[in-house]
């Protein structure tokens, strides 16, 4: 799997605003963080050491240079991130896998200030609501608003899959403009197995193929995609669904999942002829 090596650009016009809103949200990051510090101690300092694993996504429409949607993500591997499927949705078919005459490039804002090019190289479904994305080695030039190639590796989190009922939990992400509250805490209030859901009349919305863990952390279109954390800063949950009908119910697809997840897409890969 190569990187895709199409020249996109956007106007430098779009590119400046980009990395003002990204310097904007920053210091909005780190408002919350001191005073996530007054309120609860070592907790900040859990989020202080996942900070680095978590990207924005922007999905952009690289003819007029306007975003389609964004949300986070967070690095599973050095250049792999997962995010929700639901972010990158009006660029990228259900059950996709990577074809290189074929791939689609979204925008990451990572921790350490740029804006690195990524291609969607595997989607689930929307129930599983996961994605992956793979980082380029070219970052966008704040100075002209063309692709750089500027190599870079980042630090995967860990799963844990050893999670119950009252487990104290973070759920991060990146600020976004008017969803600014992306680090949120709370403890899992329920844990629900795919059989224990029933598909409704609209048969919209429903949660029917993965273990999905509710929790009273708040979540946003912000945060979602990024990782619910235990306090060890080990993955528990993929944020996602942050319900705008109901005051309490958020919900992350458990770790569990996402390992089955990142397992198929191995799978996949291992099982693509070799190029000649």
């Amino acid at each position: 799997m190569s990187a895709q090596e199409t020249q996109l650009k956007l106007e430098l016009t779009k590119v400046q605003q980009l990395y003002r809103k990204m310097q904007a949200d920053r210091k909005a990051l780190q408002q919350q963080l001191k005073e996530l510090k007054t309120q609860a101690g070592n907790s900040s300092d859990v989020v202080e050491q996942v900070l680095p694993s978590i990207v924005s996504v922007y999905v952009m429409d690289w003819d007029t240079g306007e975003e389609i949607s964004s949300g986070s993500g967070f690095f599973v591997s050095p250049d792999i991130i997962v995010t929700n499927y639901h972010v990158i949705e009006d660029i990228a078919d259900e059950d996709y896998f990577y074809e290189e005459d074929e791939v689609e490039q979204v925008l990451v804002e990572t921790y350490d200030g740029k804006l690195r090019m990524a291609e969607v190289v595997f989607t689930g479904n929307a129930e599983e609501d996961l994605a992956l994305l793979l980082i380029t080695g070219f970052i966008i030039d704040p100075a002209t608003g063309e692709q750089v190639e500027s190599p870079e590796e980042y630090p995967p989190l860990e799963l844990c899959f050893d999670v119950k009922v009252g487990d104290r939990v973070i759920a991060v992400g990146n600020p976004m403009g008017q969803f600014a509250a992306t680090v949120t805490q709370g403890i899992i209030t329920e844990i629900r197995e795919p059989e224990e859901y029933e598909v409704g009349e609209d048969d919209e919305d429903e949660v029917a193929e993965v273990k999905v863990l509710q929790t009273d952390a708040a979540i946003n279109p912000a945060n979602s995609g990024g990782p619910l954390i235990n306090m060890a800063g080990q993955v528990v949950g993929v944020n996602t669904w942050g319900l705008e009908d109901a005051d309490t119910i958020n919900l992350a697809i458990a770790s569990v999942a996402l390992d089955d997840f990142l397992a198929g897409f191995e799978e996949t890969f291992e099982g693509e002829p070799d190029e000649e």
